[in-house]
């Protein structure tokens, strides 16, 4: 499943609801997931709620990618550990590039 970061909604925080329905990924692997990369995510509890951010979504729609092409935890773990996969995403270069974007469909 191919998510357009174009497409995500401009909020800061995202319910487990919200990421689930966006990335079409069941709210009980995105936990395990959160349990599993404490370290990769950023996730703030507003009344007892998990809520995640931007970072967040990109996290896993990059776990996501490397499960469909069928590595498990402990491979992505690996990975992640040995640096040879950067899942942070500067979140103001794609707002600057929604910007330009929407200047030249004007």
């Amino acid at each position: 499943m191919k998510v357009d970061l174009a497409d995500l909604p401009d909020q800061k925080y995202f319910t487990i609801g919200e990421v689930s329905n966006l990335l079409q990924i069941k709210p009980h692997i995105l936990r395990y997931w959160e349990k599993s990369f404490k370290d990769q995510f950023s996730v703030k509890r507003i009344s007892n709620r998990r809520m995640f951010q931007k970072e967040d979504l990109l996290s896993f729609i990059k776990i996501n990618e490397l499960t469909n092409k069928g590595l498990n935890v402990k491979a992505i773990k690996k990975v992640f550990l040995e640096g040879e996969l950067s899942l942070n995403i500067d979140i103001e270069l794609i707002a600057s590039l929604k910007e330009v974007v929407k200047i030249l469909k004007t």
